[in-house]
């Protein structure tokens, strides 16, 4: 064999390995659809560890220091609400993401092995264009960041300014100077110390620019690339790019927007960063950039590179988040920002169903809250708002103001028609695909039910042969049946209505109403066959006609569950201490794991199955439980700012195979907050979601001002848990 063609094949086995690794790194391509970050591989050693453990550690290495006592109770805080964070389900572990962050981390410490090893960074997921630091050496940057940033050499900077406030433990700093302050009460009026904690923040920030410039320095990433990073920050308000809007996303042959519905000038762009900073914990924009400028024009750049792990690799993931962002955007209810962000993709990934369906449930979304008609058939908790609006166009900036303003000026009978319209078009793109094809069933019943709107409201005609001369003959012609004086009534008043074009809903369907897929569902919709609200794959069932609701209340709390997932439950224990409140956060953690085992001991005395997606005993092989949690947690985050609504859950899909998984759809979720100082020493909560409907199966609180021991909370678990496995009579 000779040495060309062993080289040859050395250098097509690095092809196709270089193509593999690539296909794991990125994991995917955008092209046709688009999956949701998760973790995988093993959980780091800090997420399985009790925050308990972690603070004792931090406080035996303050034994001995000045404020002892004061650093000692942060690091009870700090671990508690660190522990917090890590189980909440937001941070990322071993993605393609986090991953690469830690790689840019790699190269910004290169020469500095000891700081990088005593640091934990991760991607959260989040819309916030933001990062941020614990003292024990944990940074976290949001996707929303990372959607932003123009090259890597910025999020280096960035990167470089968290881990200055890990190695200078500016967050113990700031709580030693606020305990100060607030003790100084003959010193300080109520607003000077305020203003006074705020002063100290921005000294704290100010010297966190100037030393990671020095880090940058340090490295070999552009220093004059940095500039940006305050660009970033300062236009964090806009969407990841500026397009401009045009109406003709919504619109076919048939379906025309009025102009009226368009915005012929949109606003400026004139964000300010010389803003008055006085009441903020960080300097303005302006003062930041002036402070390190003359550094940044001076940088030698010869030698310097804005990409020094991967250009491609920043741009794949920088796409990344930006796909994540329209997800995260529906989550916190923006569903405006999703859409604008979901259209400036689809430019570039037209054929991509994930974002379809982003676009498509986030106009589900805002048509539902505009019809008026929200509510869900049966009983809900009703926590966040329960009606969701479309921010003022008039404080929106750049051309996404369009956006809003259409959606905002258009009627719920209109939003639907362009909804429906939309989805429709998706559905009949990807037809595989179940929720498309449920969202659109959804709109026509939300048509039908909430807008009144039938067949016959809509033209199956078009404008143009509505204008031509023998259009009522082509009207006989289409019925099969002669001129008459009602049909000369007719073409009157299509003469009238064919001269404006305001009423764009008449003529919509033109083109879909040749479609019989779209004719027999819209008809199946009109007689009520198909039910009203679509929540991932399942819709929630409505109402039989005909069906008794007598039974009396005692009866109908029973549900008859077989078996329930126990998610983390939640236990907060306040003390007094010196006239204040302080939470005990060792014995708040303890009470948790103490609540999780009284559940267990009572479902299975009511002989009720269950499964535990409970954090509080993981492993570093349980991933998959990490990410179960991950998924409910967030799904109840959601569901939780609806309040009572029919939105779409922006996870049901993801559920639908959980449920599956876990073996039940019922989640059931309780908790304790005590407090001697409170009227009410004990106030108990418990709550049971069905995963598929999003309703709430049974939700009730307790109040007792008795001692919150194991007799008392037992008591309160076990009759909820009985309402819940006992059948109705």
């Amino acid at each position: 064999m000779n040495a060309y063609f062993v080289n040859s094949l050395k250098r097509i086995f690095s092809l196709i390995l270089i193509v593999s690794l690539s296909a794991n790194v990125y994991g995917q391509s955008f092209e046709n659809d688009y999956k949701p970050l998760t973790s995988v591989g093993p959980l780091p050693e800090e997420f399985v560890r009790t925050a308990k453990e972690m603070a004792q550690e931090d406080m035996q290495l303050v034994e001995n220091e000045e404020n002892r006592t004061a650093k000692q109770q942060f690091a009870m805080r700090n671990n508690y609400f660190l522990k917090n964070l890590l189980l909440g389900g937001n941070v990322l572990v071993n993605d393609p993401l986090t991953k690469y962050v830690n790689k840019v981390v790699d190269q910004l410490l290169i020469g500095n092995p000891s700081l990088r090893s005593q640091l934990h960074v991760y991607v959260t997921k989040s819309p916030d264009v933001n990062a941020y630091a614990f003292d024990k050496g944990f940074v976290f940057v949001n996707v929303g960041l990372l959607a932003q940033l123009e090259n890597e050499a910025q999020l280096a900077y960035i990167l470089a300014h968290e881990i200055t406030h890990v190695m200078k433990k500016h967050s113990v700093s700031l709580y030693l100077e606020n305990i100060k302050i607030d003790n100084g009460s003959e010193r300080y009026e109520r607003d000077e110390r305020t203003l006074e904690k705020y002063r100290f923040s921005k000294e704290q920030e100010s010297e966190a620019d100037i030393e990671g410039l020095k880090m940058i320095k340090q490295s070999n990433y552009s220093v004059k690339a940095l500039s940006g990073a305050f660009d970033v920050l300062q236009y964090s308000y806009l969407p990841f790019e500026i397009m401009d809007f045009n109406k003709s996303f919504f619109e076919d042959e048939h379906l025309i927007l009025p102009d009226t519905l368009f915005l012929k000038k949109t606003s400026e762009i004139k964000s300010n960063d010389d803003y008055d900073d006085t009441k903020s914990t960080h300097p303005n924009i302006r003062k930041r950039r002036g402070a390190i400028e003359a550094d940044l024009k001076a940088a030698d750049e010869s030698t310097r590179k804005k990409f020094l792990v991967s250009e491609e690799e920043f741009k794949t993931v920088r796409e990344t988040a930006r796909f994540e962002l329209c997800r995260l955007y529906m989550i916190e209810r923006d569903y405006v920002n999703a859409v604008y962000a979901g259209y400036i993709l689809l430019q570039k990934y037209p054929n991509n169903v994930y974002l379809n369906k982003m676009v498509s449930k986030s106009l589900y979304n805002i048509a539902v809250n505009k019809s008026g008609k929200s509510s869900r058939s049966s009983s809900s908790f009703g926590g966040g708002k329960s009606r969701f609006t479309i921010t003022d166009h008039e404080k929106i900036e750049g051309a996404s103001q369009r956006l809003y303003y259409m959606l905002d000026q258009m009627t719920a009978t209109e939003l639907n028609v362009v909804a429906l319209s939309f989805t429709f078009k998706a559905a009949r793109k990807h037809p595989s695909d179940k929720t498309l094809s449920n969202i659109t069933d959804s709109l026509f019943s939300e048509l039908v039910n909430s807008n009144s709107m039938y067949l016959n409201n809509f033209s199956k005609l078009s404008k143009a042969e509505m204008k031509n001369i023998d259009t009522m003959k082509t009207v006989a012609a289409v019925e099969e049946v002669e001129e008459s004086k009602y049909s000369k009534i007719k073409r009157e008043q299509a003469k009238v209505e064919i001269t404006t074009d305001e009423n764009f809903t008449r003529y919509a369907f033109v083109g879909l109403l040749k479609d019989e897929d779209f004719v027999r569902r819209f008809t199946e919709a009109s007689r009520g066959l198909t039910q009203k609200a679509a929540v991932g794959n399942d819709y929630v069932a409505s109402k039989k006609s005909g069906s008794s609701s007598k039974k009396k209340k005692s009866e109908s709390e029973f549900l008859g569950i077989d078996k329930v997932a126990f998610v983390d439950p939640f236990y907060m224990k306040v003390k007094n201490k010196g006239g204040q409140e302080l939470v005990d956060f060792f014995e708040s953690e303890k009470k948790e794991g103490s609540l999780l085992n009284l559940q267990n001991s009572c479902a299975d005395k009511l002989n009720l199955s269950y499964v535990n997606l409970s954090t509080k005993d993981l492993t570093t092989s349980d991933i998959e439980k990490y990410n179960n949690n991950a998924l409910i947690n967030e799904w109840l985050t959601e569901r939780f700012k609806h309040g009572n609504t029919n939105e779409m859950i922006t996870s049901s899909e993801d559920m639908a195979q959980l449920i599956q998984k876990l073996g039940t759809k019922y989640i059931a979720w309780g908790g304790v907050y005590n407090n001697k100082t409170r009227r009410y020493h004990n106030t108990y909560f418990f709550m049971v979601f069905d995963l598929e409907t999003g309703e709430t199966k049974r939700y009730e609180t307790r109040y007792t001002t008795e001692k919150d021991n194991k007799d008392l909370i037992t008591a309160f678990t076990y009759n909820s848990l009985m309402y819940v496995a006992k059948s109705p009579k």
